[in-house]
C-alpha cells in the first residue's frame, strides 16, 4: 500500500506546533513578546483537533482497508504505544517539574490513571481514542459510508458540552466524557473530530464539509468576539467549533503538496524532514516533552549574546528564539532517530 505522504505533512506540522507551543509555555517571555499568548491560543484551538483528524485519515487508509484481524492488532499496539509514551512523559513530568520522589509511586499513580500530568493528557487522549477505535472498528467501517448516521453520532458526542463538567470527580471518567478537577481532552467530545477525518480519508474533503467547517467557525469567532475565549478545559462547544476551518484549509494544502511534490522528487526530498515528523509523530513528542521537562528543572538555556552566531544571537524567550531553538531540537531529535528509524510502508 502506497504511503500516504498528505497525512505525514498534515501531523508534521500539527507536531512541529505543538512543540514550538510547549517550549513558548515553559520558556516565553509573553509579558515582554505580547505575541506569544495569541501565538499559543491559535495553537492550542488548532493542534490536538487536527492532530486527531489526521489520526482519522490513517485509519482510513490502513486499518478499514485491512481484515478486522491485522486491522485490530494493529489498532491496539497504536493505542499500547501512546499509552506508554503518557506514562514515560508524565512520570518525568512528575519528578522534573513537580519534584516528586523517583519512587515506585510516581509512574504508578500515572500507570493507574490516578493523576493525569500536565503536558501528558493529550498522550493519553491518544491512547484512549486509539482504544475506542480499536474495539469499534466494524462500527467506524459502516459510518464512514453513511454520512447521515455519521453527523447524528457527531452531534450526539458535541451534545456532550453541555453536561455538568463540575460533577465528574473520578478521574478515568473524566478523561472519556470531561471534568473541572483536571485539564483532559474528553474522548467523547473530540471522537467527531476522528470521525469526521475517518470520512475524508475515505471520500476526501468534499465542498459540504468545507461549508460546514466555514460555518462553524465562523460561529465560534462570533461567540470569542462577543463573550470571550470559550473554555478549553473542559471543552466548550463553541471551542470545539474554532479549528473547523483551519482543519479543513491545512487538508487540503496537505494534500495539494503531497499531490505537487510527487512529480518533484527534489521537492519531496528537501520535504522529508516535515514528513518524517508526522511519520513518526509520537517519537517526536514524546522526545520533545522529555527535553524540555529536563530543561525546565535544570533551568538551562541557550546563552544570550547580541553579537554571537545565530541561533544564539536570539533574546531569550521571544518568538523568534522559540521557533529557532524549536527546529533546532526537532532535528536533533530527527538525528537521534535516524540512528534507529526504519521508514514505515503505510501509515500505522
Amino acid at each position: 500500500m502506497k504511503r500516504d505522504r498528505s497525512i505525514d505533512y498534515e501531523k508534521g506540522f500539527v507536531v512541529a506546533c505543538m512543540v514550538l507551543c510547549h517550549i513558548l509555555q515553559f520558556f516565553g517571555n509573553p509579558a515582554e513578546y505580547p505575541a506569544e499568548e495569541n501565538i499559543m491560543r491559535a495553537i492550542n484551538a488548532l493542534a490536538f483537533s487536527t492532530f486527531v483528524f489526521a489520526y482519522g485519515r490513517s485509519i482510513a487508509a490502513s486499518w478499514l482497508e485491512l481484515p478486522w484481524k491485522r486491522s485490530l492488532q494493529r489498532a491496539l499496539r497504536s493505542a499500547l504505544r501512546s499509552y506508554a509514551a503518557f506514562i514515560l512523559s508524565g512520570t518525568a513530568y512528575k519528578v522534573l517539574c513537580e519534584g516528586k520522589d523517583f519512587s515506585r509511586w510516581a509512574p504508578l499513580n500515572v500507570v493507574l490513571l490516578r493523576s493525569i500530568p500536565g503536558w501528558s493528557e493529550f498522550l493519553i487522549a491518544l491512547a484512549l481514542i486509539g482504544l475506542l477505535a480499536a474495539l469499534t472498528l466494524p462500527a467506524l467501517r459502516w459510518l464512514s459510508d453513511r454520512p447521515l448516521p455519521l453527523l447524528l453520532v457527531c452531534a450526539l458526542c458535541l451534545a456532550a458540552t453541555q453536561m455538568p463538567y463540575g460533577q465528574i470527580k473520578d478521574f478515568r471518567i473524566g478523561l472519556l466524557i470531561g471534568t473541572t478537577r483536571f485539564a483532559c481532552f474528553p474522548v467523547v467530545q473530540y471522537l467527531p473530530f476522528l470521525l469526521a477525518g475517518i470520512y475524508a480519508g475515505r471520500h476526501g474533503f468534499n465542498r459540504w464539509m468545507a461549508l460546514g467547517a466555514l460555518l462553524l467557525t465562523s460561529i465560534a469567532v462570533y461567540v470569542w468576539v462577543q463573550y470571550g475565549e470559550p473554555s478549553r478545559f473542559p471543552p466548550s462547544l463553541p471551542w470545539l467549533m474554532t479549528p473547523c476551518l483551519g482543519i479543513a484549509l491545512l487538508d487540503l494544502i496537505s494534500r495539494k503538496l503531497a499531490a505537487w511534490t510527487d512529480a518533484r522528487r527534489p521537492i519531496q526530498t528537501l520535504l522529508r524532514p516535515l514528513s518524517y515528523l508526522g511519520m513518526n509523530s509520537l517519537y517526536y513528542l514524546i522526545t520533545s516533552n522529555l527535553c524540555i521537562f529536563a530543561l525546565s528543572n535544570t533551568g538551562t538555556l541557550p546563552i544570550y549574546r547580541a553579537k554571537e552566531w545565530f541561533p544564539f544571537n536570539l533574546p531569550t524567550g521571544s518568538v523568534a528564539w522559540a521557533i529557532a531553538w524549536t527546529a533546532v531540537m526537532l532535528i536533533v531529535i530527527g538525528f537521534v532517530g535516524t540512528l534507529v528509524r526504519r521508514e514505515k510502508k503505510d501509515n500505522h
